[in-house]
């Protein structure tokens, strides 16, 4: 039968049922990379939503 564990969100070994991560450097990694992916998708909304105005504002001066 297998132990209970879980899995580093970083790296994906095989850690305790009590923690998140195996060790510091994966949790400052997996912040990282987060903070990129949230910047990312902000990006991609403030684009969306610039794109929503233009469309909006050239049906309103038609």
């Amino acid at each position: 039968m297998i132990e209970p564990h879980r899995h580093c969100l970083n790296c994906g070994i095989s850690i305790p049922p009590d923690k998140v991560f195996c060790s510091d450097k994966c949790r400052i990694e997996y912040l990282k990379k987060r903070k990129a992916m949230m910047r990312t998708q902000y990006m991609f909304l403030g684009i969306v939503v610039l794109i929503l105005l233009y469309y909006i504002i050239t049906i309103f001066l038609k």
